[in-house]
């Protein structure tokens, strides 16, 4: 879809169960932003509006870096987090999960093996249509939002540095690992290539470009090129009596 669907999720879990201390989702759709935080309530504001609250700017931007996929929705019912009302509106997000036994929190990739955790109670398809709540509305609910404890108290201050130290650990080990996956992807590129250029050989029939390619583009997961080399250094020799182009073979494979 065309919004942009972020949220921020704080867990703890007892004896197994999940409970919520915090959320703040947020739907964007151009300027227009909705918002709902624990306790507080909904809102549809401007992006400027939240840009201008350092606190909601914080959560929005942390939500950012939380959520997996910032277009989609997934239409699940909730069964995973205890909210008010029965939600049906799902997104892909991390979350901040504590554990109350061991005094810990970290960040735990949702999936939907473990259960979303950000469901909304709208409908985001109708952020769209819907209005700005009115100068006065808003008045009452940002009062409302900043007699929160965490703010009254100034545990924010402290909240958001550490929250947010962990938070971009978790987002350069996720993008070390998207690089570690592209990288092998780039590799098997280059072996599929080198498959294309040996069909082209006159000589090599199926039986013999399957040989290399279960040799070089394992199942399941990706190979180097090195190992690729290395596990077809045998074959090679093989098969080269059987073509007509032993040569061109061994210097394809060579690359």
């Amino acid at each position: 879809m065309n919004a942009e669907l972020t949220g921020f999720m704080d867990i703890h879990k007892v004896n197994g169960i999940n409970h919520i201390l915090d959320y703040h989702l947020f739907i964007r759709c151009g300027d227009k932003v909705y918002m709902e935080v624990k306790g507080v309530g909904d809102v549809v504001i401007s992006f400027d509006e939240l840009q201008k609250n350092k606190f909601w700017k914080y959560y929005y931007d942390v939500s950012l870096m939380l959520t997996n996929d910032k277009h989609s929705v997934v239409d699940a019912k909730n069964t995973n987090i205890q909210y008010p009302e029965q939600r049906f509106w799902a997104i892909n997000t991390a979350y901040i999960e504590g554990c109350y036994t061991l005094k810990t929190k970290k960040v735990r990739n949702g999936s939907n093996s473990d259960g979303y955790t950000c469901y909304y109670k709208i409908n985001p398809n109708d952020v769209e249509n819907m209005e700005y709540t009115l100068p006065q509305d808003l008045d009452a609910y940002t009062r409302a939002y900043m007699a929160r404890f965490e703010v009254r108290s100034g545990m924010f201050e402290k909240r958001s540095v550490y929250y947010y130290t962990f938070i971009l650990d978790y987002c350069v080990r996720s993008m070390e690992n998207e690089l570690n996956e592209l990288s092998a992807f780039v590799e098997d590129k280059k072996n599929l290539l080198k498959l294309i250029a040996l069909n082209e050989i006159k000589g090599i029939n199926c039986d013999v470009i399957m040989m290399i390619y279960d040799s070089l583009v394992s199942i399941g997961s990706l190979v180097s090129i090195g190992s690729g080399i290395s596990c077809v250094s045998g074959i090679k020799n093989k098969f080269a009596d059987a073509m007509d182009a032993p040569d061109a073979v061994a210097k394809i494979l060579d690359m």
